[in-house]
């Protein structure tokens, strides 16, 4: 078997739509001050930890995670290669929306819900899949180092199931908090393993993590 080399996913840091009442996904927002301020504290962990290796540094195309890649390569001394198929779910009509006029643009749901379209000339979840899984396929097999993607959370929720060779129709969930890391790597058997998730420790310093919320 092939061993796999290492992905470090990031999420974007904080942006507008976050705080401004906005549909996320195609909305093409910028970060927030904070969200500069949270990309400064993980590109300074990168600095401590990458800087000097060999990396691949690829972003989405949409604003705020070409943001906050601009941070990381600046601080790492690498070009940002940008990849469409690294951008959000597409949530059509409803992006740049504020919730209250995308709430009047939504399809109800329907089973099962991996097919469901949200709002009219949106991915369902399994075009999602489909699309971020066959790029990473493609993006796997030309890797040319251990990489670093800045991504949203959906993909990384698709990432790291393909990683593990989860389906679509696979139920498992998780968080992902703006700016956070999450690392995929082999096992010592070779075996794809995920080594950490969510990850925002560099976060703590300046006590801009988010509460925890039982």
């Amino acid at each position: 078997m092939e061993k796999r080399k290492p992905i470090l996913l990031v999420r974007h840091a904080q942006a507008e739509h976050h705080i401004h009442s906005i549909t996320g996904g195609w909305s093409d927002t910028s970060l927030t001050p904070e969200g500069q301020r949270q990309s400064t504290r993980l590109s300074l962990r990168l600095q401590n930890t990458l800087d000097g290796r060999h990396i691949h540094l690829g972003t989405s195309s949409l604003r705020r995670a070409r943001q906050t890649a601009s941070i990381i390569a600046s601080d790492l001394s690498l070009e940002p290669h940008i990849y469409p198929e690294l951008s959000d779910l597409n949530n059509g009509l409803a992006a740049g929306k504020s919730h209250r006029q995308a709430r009047l643009l939504a399809i109800p749901q329907s089973e099962p819900l991996i097919d469901w379209q949200p709002y009219p000339q949106a991915e369902t979840w399994r075009q999602f899949f489909g699309r971020v899984t066959g790029f990473m396929q493609d993006f796997r097999a030309g890797q040319p180092a251990a990489a670093v993607l800045v991504t949203h959370a959906a993909n990384i929720q698709v990432i790291v199931a393909w990683w593990l060779g989860l389906s679509v129709e696979s139920p498992a969930q998780f968080v992902v908090s703006p700016a956070s890391l999450t690392l995929l790597r082999c096992n010592r058997l070779g075996m794809p393993a995920l080594e950490r998730l969510n990850d925002t420790a560099h976060l703590y310093t300046d006590g801009i993590y988010e509460s925890l919320q039982l």
